[in-house]
C-alpha cells in the first residue's frame, strides 16, 4: 500500500474537499499566497486568481466530480493524474452547451514550498472533451 505524504494529502484535499465538496474557503491551506498554476489558457498568479479559476470550474461544470487516479512524489515534487465526469452544460470553447455527458482527463505537476502548492502545470485533454460533446476534428478519427 502506498505511504501518504503531506504532498498527497494536500492533493486529495484539493480536489475532493474544494473541488468536489465545494469548500474554496481551504484554498489558503493548500496553495501558497503567491502560487502560479500554468495552464492550457495562461497562468494564474495569487490566491485571488486560483479562486476565481475553482469558481470557474464550478460554474462551468456544475454536477462535476474528480477523481484522483495516481499521485507520485519526488522531494518536492509531485504529478497527479485525474478523470473529471460532468455534463456539458455551460459553453466551451464558443461552442454551445450540448447537454452530454463528458470525462475530462488531465496530468498535473506540482512543486510544494512548506506543505503549501507553489507551483503548477496542468495539461488537459481538451481534444477528448470536444470529441465527446460531438465537435469535429479535423484530420482526427471521430470514434475513440
Amino acid at each position: 500500500m502506498p505511504v501518504a505524504t503531506s504532498q498527497t494529502t494536500t492533493i486529495h484535499r484539493f480536489y475532493e474537499e474544494c473541488l468536489n465538496q465545494h469548500q474554496s474557503e481551504i484554498l489558503s491551506e493548500i496553495y501558497s499566497e503567491d502560487a502560479v498554476l500554468h495552464g492550457p489558457n495562461g497562468d494564474a498568479v495569487g490566491l485571488p486568481a486560483i479562486r476565481q479559476m475553482v469558481d470557474r470550474v464550478h460554474a462551468m461544470f456544475p454536477d462535476h466530480h474528480f477523481k484522483v487516479e495516481d499521485v507520485i512524489v519526488s522531494g518536492d515534487k509531485a504529478a497527479a493524474r485525474w478523470s473529471m465526469t460532468a455534463t456539458n452544460t455551460a459553453p466551451l470553447g464558443g461552442i454551445p452547451p450540448t447537454g452530454k455527458p463528458l470525462t475530462q482527463n488531465a496530468i498535473v505537476f506540482y512543486r510544494f514550498q512548506e506543505d503549501r502548492i507553489a507551483e503548477q502545470w496542468l495539461q488537459l485533454d481538451q481534444i477528448g472533451v470536444l470529441r465527446q460533446i460531438g465537435v469535429p476534428i479535423p484530420g482526427a478519427p471521430q470514434n475513440r
